[in-house]
């Protein structure tokens, strides 16, 4: 389908039409990515209406480059870098779907997923969330089917050796299923839902804003659903997955969500273990890193989180400002 018969496609351009669904697109610095993801967006969603939302945290040349190719897409002012969790909360202010759905830029609707996950939405109508399935290139299930929800039991099985969340069978591969947390890249919500948990909270700025959000829904007595037959690949093309700067903010991410859901001397407990799991690998890395490829780049990746801990051991709140210094800084590799 051309640019031109997508922009005439009823509900996709904004109309007075009230939508089924709002797409909301996150991007920061996501040209390389953005048209693929975009572009799915018309066969994906092809039996109910849609609206696409975008909004740039980055330089603005993701923001261009949907201006000039897809007209249909409402650009949302950019406000800088506010994060995922206020980038998402800022585009949800201008959408008009009963259903807003986070599509990350770097992930590729399949045909006819954003239709079935609507179906999965009226068949479930008690839930709060319906997710999709993502996939590697390889067409496999990814890592981001097992979000992990932290936990003392999660954080000493990861310190020892393995996710024990990662480990088990991922549920909804080839039928729906109920679970705990979904992919944030690729999920679809109420807007009772996300009012009543206001959106998402701000205080994460990079990762585990998805968990925090499905922990205080389930609180509020919501279900969340993956909808098997909903399925999108993720690219994965921002950066690599074990660059120390995105270990960093993870282990900040965690310790937020630790700071927000759990009683002070459990905190540091979970801060003592994510630090444990960090140097373990970074350890052996050093120590075994040349005869092994794989842990040389486990120690490279885990090195800030198991050497400065005070960039991420009191969540975002102190360490964000401390981690953009280090970004800047001749200890970054």
């Amino acid at each position: 389908m051309d640019e031109a018969a997508i922009t005439a496609r009823p509900g996709a351009d904004g109309g007075s039409t009230i939508p089924d669904v709002s797409i909301m697109i996150v991007a920061y610095n996501s040209a390389a990515l953005i048209a693929d993801c975009i572009a799915a967006i018309p066969q994906a969603c092809q039996r109910y209406r849609q609206e696409t939302l975008l909004i740039d945290n980055g330089d603005g040349s993701t923001e261009a480059l949907v201006a000039a190719r897809f007209s249909w897409v409402r650009i949302v002012p950019s406000q800088g870098n506010i994060g995922f969790a206020g980038g998402n909360n800022v585009i949800a202010g201008h959408a008009r779907a009963p259903r807003l759905l986070l599509l990350n830029p770097d992930m590729v609707a399949h045909p006819g997923s954003i239709d079935r996950l609507i179906d999965g939405a009226l068949a479930n109508p008690d839930a709060g969330a319906w997710g999709g399935l993502t996939l590697d290139r390889e067409g496999q299930p990814d890592t981001g089917n097992a979000i992990a929800i932290p936990s003392l039991i999660e954080l000493a099985s990861t310190a020892m050796g393995k996710s024990l969340v990662a480990s088990r069978p991922i549920l909804g591969i080839d039928t729906d299923a109920e679970v705990d947390v979904l992919c944030g890249g690729f999920v679809m919500f109420s807007r009772e839902a996300w009012d009543a948990a206001r959106g998402l909270d701000e205080r994460f700025f990079l990762y585990c804003e998805e968990v925090d959000l499905f922990c205080r829904l389930k609180q509020k007595g919501y279900r969340f659903w993956r909808i098997a037959g909903a399925r999108a690949t993720h690219i994965a093309g921002h950066g690599n997955t074990l660059s120390p700067m995105r270990l960093l903010y993870r282990a900040a991410g965690t310790m937020e969500f630790v700071r927000a859901h759990w009683r002070p001397a459990h905190r540091w407990l979970a801060g003592f273990l994510v630090w444990l799991a960090a140097a373990e690998r970074w350890l052996a890395g050093r120590l075994i890193g040349r005869w092994n490829l794989h842990l040389r780049e486990l120690g490279n990746g885990y090195r800030l989180v198991a050497i400065h801990p005070a960039y991420w051991i009191f969540g975002y709140h102190k360490g964000r400002g401390l981690m953009a210094k280090l970004a800047r800084s001749p200890l970054k590799p």
